[in-house]
Order: C-alpha cells, then sequence, then structure tokens
C-alpha cells in the first residue's frame, strides 16, 4: 500500500471548503463501487483511493479558519508513535487513532490525528485493518457489494465515514502489532529472570520502542574471568588490613588495606566515594579480619541499585537507567568480561570492527615497564555494564579497584555515581574516560572502538550539551 505513506486525516470542515475537488471524489468514487466485483480486496483498494484523494486537501485540513472560510496552513507537531492500536470517527466527523508514543507505557494509549503521526505507523496500521476487514466480510459469506446496496452517504458524511458506518457491526479489529507486544514482553520477562540471578540484584527489561529482543548472546557474569593466556598471581603474599574495630573511621584507618598500598581512603562509613577524583581503591579483602559490613568492602558487594535495560527512542540501541535515586559518590555497577591480553585484544578488534561494534575496555590504569598490558571483552562474558552509553557530560565515572588482587595490572572497573543521579534516569560514562586532566588522549581507558580509525568514524548522538560530535576523538 505504497500510497498510505502519503496518508493525512482530513476533516470535514476541510473537505467542504474544497467543493470542487469533493464533488470529483464523490463521482470517482460512485465509479469505483460499480467496478466493486472485480477487485481482490475492495477494502484495501477503497482505502488507499479515499486516503490518497483526501491527502490532496490536507493543507485544508491543518489548517484555521480566516475571514472568508479559507484555512490557513499551520505546523502540527508530530508524534513519534511505536504502534497504532485502533481508529475511531468522532462526533465531529473527524477520524482519530489511539496510539502509543514511542517510549511511552503500554498503558499509556493517547488520541492523535492521523496529520500527527508518522505515515509510516498509519501504513503499518491501515494494512493489518484492512486485511483484517475483508477476511471478516468474505467469512460472512457476503460482498462489499451487497453491504453498500440501497445506502446513501448523506452529505454531511465523508467518504472514509460512510465507508465506516457500511463495515459490519460484528467487525472487531485486533491490533496485530499489540498481540507480538504481548509475547515480546514475556520473552523479555525470562531475560530478565536470567539477569538478575547472575547480577544477584533486581534487574528490568523494558522496549516500549520496536519489538527488538534483547539479544543475550554472552554468558551473564557479575565478576570478570581470565582467559586461558593470563594465569592468576600467587595470593599467598596478599596484603590484608590489621583493623580490629570494623575499618570505621578512626585510628583503625591507619592500618587498614588503603593505607598499607599508599592511597588514601574512599569511602566514608556510609561507603560513599568522599572525593570524585580518579584514583586507585584498595578494597579490604579476604586476609582481612573484617566482615562483609566493613564500609572498605563495597565493589565487591555486587549493585545494590534496581537497574533497568530500555530500548532508547533516539536510534542509540539499548541503554540502562537507574529505578531509584543514587546519591553521588555511590557505587553503581561494575564492568566485567573476559580478561584478556593486548595481543588477544587487538585480534578481536579488528574482528569487531568489521560487525560495528564492540565491548573492549582497555585496563591501563598503572603505566609500568613490566606491567602486562590488558583488557576487559565483555563479549561473550559480562553484565548489563556493556549496555550503558557513553555521554560527554556522563552522570558516572570510572574508579580502578583492587580487591582480592593487588596485581597492578589485574585491577576492577567500577563506575560510580559523579553526581546525584534521579530515578528514571538514564546512565552514562564517557568512553574516552581520562584517568585524570593532565593524560593525553592516548591514555585513556575506555571502552571503545578497537582501532583509532574505528574511534573517529563514529558519530555522537549523547545529546548533551557539551556534545563532541564524535563518539571518541583521537
Amino acid at each position: 500500500m505504497k500510497m498510505l505513506s502519503k496518508y493525512k486525516t482530513t476533516t470535514l470542515d476541510a473537505l467542504e471548503d474544497c467543493n470542487s475537488r469533493l464533488a470529483k471524489i464523490q463521482a470517482e468514487i460512485q465509479a469505483i463501487i460499480n467496478k466493486w466485483k472485480k477487485w481482490d480486496t475492495p477494502t484495501a483498494q477503497l482505502l488507499r483511493y479515499l486516503i490518497t484523494h483526501v491527502n490532496n486537501v490536507e493543507e485544508a485540513a491543518t489548517g484555521e479558519s480566516t475571514k472568508k472560510g479559507k484555512p490557513t496552513v499551520k505546523k502540527q507537531q508530530i508524534f513519534k508513535v511505536e504502534y497504532i492500536e485502533k481508529m475511531e470517527i468522532t462526533k465531529s466527523h473527524n477520524i482519530v487513532f489511539h496510539a502509543k508514543l514511542s517510549g511511552a507505557s503500554a498503558y499509556e494509549v493517547s488520541t492523535y490525528p492521523g496529520t500527527a503521526l508518522d505515515p509510516k505507523v498509519v501504513n503499518t496500521f491501515m494494512q493489518d485493518y484492512t486485511t483484517q476487514l475483508d477476511k471478516h466480510v468474505l467469512s460472512k459469506g457476503t460482498t462489499w457489494d451487497e453491504l453498500l446496496k440501497g445506502k446513501k452517504r448523506q452529505s454531511k458524511v465523508g467518504p472514509f465515514e460512510w465507508l465506516w458506518q457500511c463495515t459490519p457491526s460484528d467487525f472487531v479489529y485486533k491490533c496485530t502489532y499489540n498481540e507480538k507486544k504481548y509475547e515480546q514482553r514475556l520473552k523479555l520477562r525470562k531475560i530478565e529472570d536470567k539477569l538478575s540471578q547472575a547480577h544477584k540484584s533486581v534487574i528490568a527489561i523494558v522496549n516500549e520502542v520496536d519489538l527488538e529482543l534483547l539479544l543475550i548472546d554472552f554468558k551473564p557474569i557479575n565478576v570478570s574471568v581470565l582467559s586461558n593466556e593470563i594465569i592468576f598471581p600467587d595470593n599467598s603474599f596478599q596484603i590484608g588490613c590489621e583493623c580490629t574495630t570494623g575499618c570505621k573511621a578512626g585510628l583503625a584507618r591507619e592500618v587498614c588495606c588503603p593505607t598499607l598500598h599508599g592511597v588514601k581512603h574512599m569511602y566514608d562509613d556510609n561507603e560513599i566515594a568522599k572525593d570524585m577524583v580518579n584514583t586507585a581503591i584498595y578494597e579490604c579483602n579476604s586476609s582481612c579480619p573484617c566482615l562483609m559490613d566493613c564500609p572498605n568492602r563495597v565493589v565487591q558487594k555486587g549493585t545494590v541499585f534496581a537497574l533497568e535495560v530500555f530500548r532508547t527512542t533516539d536510534g542509540r540501541g539499548w541503554g540502562v537507567k537507574t529505578m531509584e535515586d543514587i546519591p553521588k559518590g555511590s557505587f553503581v555497577i561494575e564492568y566485567v568480561g573476559e580478561v584478556i591480553t593486548d595481543t588477544q585484544a587487538e585480534a578481536r578488534g579488528l574482528e569487531y570492527d568489521g560487525d560495528g561494534l564492540t565491548y573492549l575496555f582497555d585496563m591501563d590504569y598503572f603505566e609500568t615497564e613490566y606491567k602486562m598490558a590488558l583488557s576487559i571483552d565483555a563479549t561473550k562474558f559480562g553484565n548489563i555494564s556493556r549496555f550503558v552509553n557513553h555521554s560527554c557530560g556522563p552522570n558516572m565515572m570510572v574508579y580502578n579497584v583492587w580487591v582480592e588482587c593487588s596485581d597492578p595490572a589485574l585491577q576492577r572497573i567500577a563506575f560510580f555515581a559523579c553526581r546525584d543521579i534521579s530515578a528514571d534516569e538514564e546512565l552514562t560514562f564517557d568512553y574516552r574516560m581520562s584517568l585524570s586532566e593532565s593524560k593525553t588522549d592516548k591514555d585513556e581507558s575506555s571502552k571503545k572502538p578497537a582501532t583509532p580509525a574505528a574511534r573517529n568514524s563514529i558519530p555522537c548522538l549523547c545529546g548533551a550539551v557539551n556534545c563532541r560530535g564524535v563518539l571518541i576523538s583521537n
């Protein structure tokens, strides 16, 4: 139904202002009815014809009356709609559609004139509607010729409304898209359960944009795993704290893990990062006498906030948002995956470039001669942090955390809130992720396209006021 791509609804007033055009339409409709028996799909043919001709007076339909009753054209807002649930003719003889806005809740269905909707969405609806109506008429053992026989259209009734009045009263339209949407939600609930078990926290998955399913083509984990080419170092020399008061503020901090590693304590007694600067964090570990309620055990406890993976409305694919308020300095989620060598990362990066997507995150906090260059690859193993989108004005920042291993090359990558984050707000971090203001671009630790050429080829869609225009700049 290619003609429907130009569909715009109209009003009775607008049609009456175009008398000559309306008279022509009426005559042609009568000629069409006379040939009706020759059509395979009469409903679809008539609707296509009517909509195409009514579209010719769309300027009148979207206008406002002036002195002599002549309409003036005004620009109307176009709403981004996921699907149309049904349509109806109002008492004022207007055609309106019951539609769900893209990104809105499934229960938020409102009415809109056709001129306010994406023609492609209207086209999809009309194809579905007319197909069902044709099948219904055929199933009753009748024809449209019989249904229209002897019926006359009143002068105040537009051609589309006339067809509407002739539709069998027992016809009930069932929105095919809505039925597919229901099946999608059932499948997403199963995926939710799988991810929630791996995360050991509440994870929701919502798609109020299209019928796309969240593809879980990776093994959900909550702690990174090492590739076969990496051997976990001997843990017998792991340094543990000597705290006897639970590592809380006071004298105990003088013998706690951060002090023993030569860095300051980042957490207060409420497990909030005090200083939003990118520095090393050493948490207590299995060699320490303190228990899991120790305020210096934060990242190792995992995500404590309820999060949601959702389908974005602006073409950025999937994203992650919080379902509750997150205070500034709070640990949000850890970036986990398969820890691989630099050689493996280079090889995989070339492969991922061909797919146009990569989940490689460089682990390059320490720059030492003996350090083995490593990366985290969340392609085959990971959690929902792999769906966190970039922003040039992010609400999270990256911290490098050491827990059970103090090897400089084997830190854990953790996201912390760099400001207060409100419930229902998308979580983002800067893919450039400079470790300090003095770092150069080549020293960035980031989830990024694997090669320099690929980095500059991706436009940034974050929408931040300070957006740089490209995802990553060298």
